[in-house]
C-alpha cells in the first residue's frame, strides 16, 4: 500500500486532543522538523497544535488534533513509533497499576512489552528496572487468573520489528515509559510503528540501483518532500534525480506532477525503471500522472522548463567524488569549491523557473576531515540570487544528516524564492 496522501490526511483529522508521543529517528532534529511540517500543513487548527521536545529524550510530544497514527506514520520518514499518552508525573506504583488496568481490557491471552526512556544512561540499572516491572505486572495478572506473556528484550527499548512481529499495536500492547528528571514517570501506549518492511522494499527492491555513486535513502527523500510544505497539486522538480528516489516517494504520497532531470543517461534510465516499478508494486493509478524524466544539465535547465512553472525543487545534488578517507584537507577544500560553483549555477536557474514563493529543499554535502566538517558555505550567495532561508523547528538551519562513521554528511537547507 502507498503512504497516505495529504488529501487523506486532511479528511481523516479527528478531534482527539490527548498528547501523542512521536519517537524520533536517529536524526532527531530532522524527524521533529518533519513532524511539525506535516502536522501544521495538514491541520485545520494550526493554532491548537503545540510541540514539546527535550534534548535528553528521543520524544516529540504533540498536543492537538491528530489523524489516525497508523495512517500518519506511513507518511513520515523519520518517526519510529507514535503513542498516545495515558498519564504523566506518576509514581512507580501508579505506573504499574495504570499498565495493569489497560491490560485488563485485552480479551484472551495478553501480550505486552515495555520500552523505557530516561536521561540516565545507566543501561544495567534501567534494564533491571524494566525487567522487574514487567515480571511484577505479569505475576499480578496471573494471580487474577489471566493468561499473560511478557515480551522481553535485551535492550530497554523494543524495536519496531519486535513490536510488529508480536502484534503489540493490535491485540497486544507496548507501553512507553519515560522517567522524568524529578524521578516521576510518564506513560504512553504505542499506536503505530514505522513500516520497516515497506521501507526496505522501497530501498533494496528497486530494479535501478547505483551502489557506486550511492543512492538517497527513501526515508530521507520522504522527509525532504514533507519539509517542502507542498500541496498535492504542486509541480515538483528534482534536477539531480539519480535513481529517482524523490520522484518515487512523491508518487507514493500522491503527487502527480513530477519532473526529473539528470546529466547522466544511466541515472535517467534508472529513474524510469524505478518509477515504473513503484507504480506496479504499489498499485498506483497511472492515468492522471504527469511525469517527465529527461537528460538535462542543471546549468541550462531553464531552457527546458518554462519560467515560473515549478512550485518546489527538492534535490540531493551531485555530492562530489566518492571519498576513500585518504584525501588531504586541500583536496576536500578544492572539491567543496567546485561543488559550490555548481550549486550557485543551479540556484540561478531555479530562480528563473520557480513560481513566486517557490520552495527549494536542497542537500549540501560536508566532508569529514579528522574530527571536523569541511562545509560549503554558499548561503549568502544563494540569498543574493533571490532567495531567503526558511528555518526548521526551533529555528534551526541547516539540519545535519550523518552517521558517526560517514565521511560525507548532508546538510538540509530550505529556501524560498523572494
Amino acid at each position: 500500500m502507498p503512504a497516505p496522501t495529504q488529501k487523506q490526511t486532511r479528511s481523516t483529522l479527528s478531534q482527539k486532543t490527548m498528547p501523542y508521543w512521536f519517537i524520533l529517528g536517529r536524526e532527531r532534529a530532522i524527524s521533529a522538523s518533519e513532524i511539525e511540517s506535516v502536522l501544521t500543513y495538514s491541520s485545520d487548527n494550526k493554532a491548537g497544535l503545540s510541540f514539546q521536545r527535550s534534548e535528553n529524550f528521543p520524544i516529540l510530544k504533540v498536543n492537538g488534533s491528530l489523524i489516525s497514527p497508523k495512517e500518519l506514520i506511513r507518511r513520515l520518514g523519520g518517526t519510529i513509533k507514535i503513542a498516545q499518552e495515558i498519564r504523566t508525573d506518576i509514581t512507580e506504583n501508579s505506573l504499574q497499576q495504570e499498565i495493569i488496568q489497560e491490560l485488563q481490557t485485552v480479551s484472551g491471552k495478553i501480550n505486552f512489552g515495555l520500552s523505557f526512556y530516561t536521561a540516565n544512561r545507566n543501561d544495567f540499572e534501567n534494564a533491571a528496572f524494566v525487567k522487574n516491572l514487567g515480571k511484577k505486572i505479569k505475576a499480578e495478572l496471573k494471580e487474577q487468573g489471566l493468561s499473560v506473556r511478557y515480551v522481553e528484550n535485551r535492550d530497554i527499548i523494543l524495536s519496531s520489528v519486535t513490536v510488529e512481529k508480536n502484534n503489540l499495536t493490535g491485540r497486544g500492547r507496548e507501553f512507553l515509559i519515560q522517567k522524568n528528571l524529578n524521578n516521576t514517570f510518564s506513560l504512553a501506549k504505542t499506536e503505530a510503528v514505522q513500516p520497516f518492511e515497506e521501507f526496505s522494499a522501497r530501498d533494496f527492491g528497486r530494479p535501478g540501483r547505483d551502489d557506486v555513486s550511492g543512492m538517497l535513502p527513501p526515508k530521507l527523500a520522504l522527509m525532504m518532500i514533507n519539509l517542502s510544505l507542498q500541496p498535492l497539486s504542486a509541480t515538483i522538480l528534482d534536477p539531480f534525480c539519480g535513481s529517482g528516489t524523490i520522484l518515487s516517494e512523491g508518487l507514493l504520497l500522491g503527487y502527480t506532477k513530477l519532473i526529473g532531470t539528470d546529466s547522466s543517461e544511466r541515472a535517467i534510465d534508472d529513474s524510469q525503471k524505478n518509477i515504473n516499478w513503484t507504480i506496479e508494486k504499489f498499485n498506483l493509478d497511472a492515468s492522471n500522472l504527469k511525469i517527465k524524466i529527461q537528460p538535462k544539465h542543471v546549468e541550462n535547465i531553464s531552457q527546458f522548463l518554462a519560467p515560473f512553472s515549478i512550485d518546489a525543487v527538492i534535490a540531493e545534488p551531485y555530492m562530489g567524488k566518492p571519498l576513500k578517507g585518504r584525501e588531504t584537507r586541500e583536496e576536500l577544500l578544492q572539491q567543496a569549491h567546485t561543488l559550490k560553483k555548481l550549486y550557485l549555477e543551479a540556484f540561478a536557474q531555479f530562480n528563473k523557473i520557480l513560481k513566486p514563493s517557490g520552495i527549494v529543499v536542497f542537500l549540501i554535502p560536508c566532508f569529514k576531515w579528522q574530527h571536523d566538517w569541511i562545509t560549503i558555505n554558499c548561503q549568502k550567495e544563494i540569498t543574493a540570487l533571490g532567495f531567503k532561508t526558511v528555518p526548521f523547528i526551533e529555528n534551526r538551519m541547516p539540519l545535519l544528516y550523518a552517521r558517526p562513521d560517514q565521511r560525507v554528511g548532508r546538510e538540509i537547507w530550505r529556501f524560498e524564492k523572494i
